[in-house]
């Protein structure tokens, strides 16, 4: 839909290490990227807890580009039901809140599970945070590894 923003997440975990990838990836109706983020943190978490992590990363990097009427995609369908039906005492309830306050905040229309397949490049950027060392934040200008991965995304219709 003309004007509306897609925002695309992943978390990797894997139980042998102690740290684990999350990502996001912020894209135009047309598939344009606009931001992308790869960070790589301390920690063992369960897969859902890492996941709604990197949804609570998106809606801020969301806010920081001043974004309105974007979507949230994922392809952990427990995490999207926990955000549209929240557990008040669940573990990762003070996650879900943050994320719901960002939400509101930058008018998110809604929150969707996609296939992995339609998650590709959320997923190659996640095993991108654990491969680095380091932290990342593009806008506008993504490095060539990424546009690689977005314009096969594209023409393979899973934006």
């Amino acid at each position: 839909m003309e004007g509306s923003i897609k925002i695309n997440v992943d978390a990797l975990v894997h139980t042998s290490l102690d740290f684990f990838g999350m990502s996001v990836i912020i894209r135009d109706h047309y598939g344009v990227a606009i931001a992308a983020a790869s960070k790589r943190l301390s920690g063992r978490f369960a897969p859902h807890l890492a996941e709604c992590m990197a949804i609570k990363v998106g809606t801020k990097l969301v806010k920081e580009c001043n974004l309105k009427n974007w979507s949230i995609k994922s392809d952990a369908v427990n995490v999207i039901n926990t955000i549209t039906n929240p557990a008040p005492f669940a573990l990762e309830a003070h996650i879900i809140k943050d994320i719901k306050e960002g939400m509101l905040m930058t008018f998110c229309s809604s929150v969707n599970h996609c296939s992995r397949s339609a998650n590709k490049v959320a997923h190659s950027l996640a095993q991108f945070a654990i491969d680095s060392k380091e932290n990342f934040i593009w806008k506008e200008v993504m490095p060539m590894f990424l546009s690689s991965l977005i314009c096969n995304d594209y023409l393979f219709c899973n934006c």
